[in-house]
């Protein structure tokens, strides 16, 4: 059975996101009543698999839930959002994550999130998944999984030949050789300073950030820059992905629609100024609706918006 180049299998979290919405993000031993609390399917890996399924990816879905009402609520999400669900995991005994998100009237956001199963995937766990991740077009990976899990899988996309997009958030020191099995690597802009060192706070910054990463290893690095949208250096040659005004109302699953689009956009063979171009538009339209997994976005709204703004990605 040979690779079929289409597919996406991602490696991550999934948890239960509990969203309030406050007037502004409560200060320490502050106490702020929300207007609106939601329970939505949510967590990185889960956000990313979700998207890529919705923007035209065949998705494969790695992770583990608690065998509890959350978990089966998240799998019926996953299912019904197009995603293969036959190697999502219940354990019995383990309660499902939980992600605390409190969201701003102006769209911003900060996160708390409880681990729960998906702490217990481990790198041995990947052996009865080794079929699907060898058969696949491209690999995705966040850090919400335990590190160790992930540079196994890291590894095993290596050994297949399988390109892998390593979405290094939320950012932690990266063991050795980690970053040598990454064929594109993801960071908005506190993710790049943590492992540069170099402060970004435009484009000019993200590309001395980019300089920074050169003795990685990595081919390709993107750095996303939220509403200035992203720069990225790719054998040799820097690329810029202009931002698309769009009205913000939750920024929560931005960078996850980000990474999910940019995946399915390779595997179905955009080179990369073309996929970061789709990523960009991608995760604009996730800021116009309230959840990680809640925008229903269509391949066909991406390439609406960019032919309306004529997004080019600049060499």
């Amino acid at each position: 059975m040979s690779p079929d180049p289409a597919t996406v299998v991602v490696l991550g979290s999934i948890n239960m996101d509990i969203v309030v919405t406050t007037p502004h993000i409560p200060r320490p031993g502050e106490t702020v009543l929300a207007s609106t609390a939601r329970y939505l399917p949510g967590g990185k890996g889960a956000n990313q698999a979700v998207a890529a399924a919705q923007l035209g990816g065949d998705v494969v879905f790695i992770g583990r839930t608690g065998d509890d009402d959350f978990g089966d609520r998240m799998r019926a999400g996953l299912h019904n959002a197009a995603v293969r669900v036959d190697h999502l995991r219940a354990l019995p005994g383990e309660p499902s994550g939980v992600a605390f998100v409190a969201v701003d009237a102006h769209g911003e956001n900060v996160i708390v999130v409880s681990p729960g199963a998906n702490a217990q995937l481990t790198p041995t766990d990947l052996d009865a998944h080794e079929g699907v991740i060898a058969q696949a077009g491209i690999g995705v990976a966040q850090l919400e999984t335990p590190l160790p899990t992930v540079a196994r899988f890291a590894e095993l996309c290596g050994a297949h030949r399988v390109p892998l997009i390593l979405n290094a958030a939320p950012y932690q020191p990266l063991p050795d050789g980690l970053l040598a099995c990454c064929t594109y690597l993801v960071l908005n802009r506190e993710e790049v300073t943590a492992l540069t060192g170099v402060p970004v706070t435009n484009r000019a910054s993200a590309r001395a950030a980019l300089d920074a990463t050169a003795g990685y290893g990595v081919p390709h690095v993107i750095v996303t820059l939220g509403g200035d949208g992203c720069v990225a250096h790719s054998d040799g040659r820097y690329l810029e992905a202009e931002p698309l005004p769009v009205t913000v109302v939750d920024s929560t699953g931005a960078g996850d629609t980000f990474v999910g689009a940019l995946g399915a956009a390779l595997a179905r063979g955009d080179d990369l100024p073309a996929a970061l171009r789709f990523a960009t538009a991608a995760g604009a339209l996730a800021c116009c609706q309230v959840g990680a997994q809640q925008h229903g976005i269509s391949r066909q709204d991406v390439e609406d918006l960019l032919r309306r703004h004529q997004s080019p990605a600049i060499p």
